[in-house]
């Protein structure tokens, strides 16, 4: 008798542990990390598919993008841009000359690798992104200065598609 009783609590104790652990896990899936999402629109160049993923308190992670021309008969001389959360770039980019004419770039679309990985940095939901982008088009350069709330642009669980950031 004792020792059947012994066996169900055994078990009982085992399938709740397995439990918690299970929805532990879930919800380390789920928010471990937040993925903030975007593109940014200027009057010539479209930013496509930016992703910053926070992984952890402590960590962030940048990935690749495309940068795509926007309108017709443009000639690039040089882009550069850069965007820093804080006092922290997080990710630099400088091209000379037309991107866009180079092999890997094609029906003006060029994808940039930037993939990166940049650890003891604190990102909050409140934080704000420093974005700054300088180019030369037909002869005039141009320079644009923005700021993007990361609260408004956390991925959902899921998403069909990415918020457009329109800088001036």
């Amino acid at each position: 008798m004792k020792k059947r009783m012994l066996i169900r609590a055994l078990i009982t104790i085992l399938v709740l542990w397995m439990s918690l652990s299970f929805f532990y896990s879930q919800y380390q899936l789920r928010y471990g990390q937040t993925v903030y999402t975007f593109d940014i629109a200027t009057e010539d160049l479209y930013f496509r598919d930016m992703d910053i993923v926070a992984v952890s308190p402590y960590a962030l992670y940048t990935t690749g993008h495309f940068l795509e021309i926007r309108g017709e008969n443009k000639s690039f001389d040089g882009i550069s841009y850069g965007f820093s959360i804080g006092d922290t770039m997080i990710l630099s980019r400088s091209q000379a000359g037309d991107p866009f004419t180079f092999p890997d770039a094609s029906n003006g679309k060029v994808y940039c690798d930037t993939s990166n990985l940049i650890k003891d940095i604190r990102v909050h939901k409140r934080d704000s992104l420093q974005v700054e982008i300088h180019y030369t088009v037909n002869g005039e350069p141009k320079e644009i200065v923005g700021e993007i709330k990361l609260s408004d642009v956390i991925r959902p669980f899921s998403y069909n598609n990415n918020k457009i950031v329109h800088l001036q």
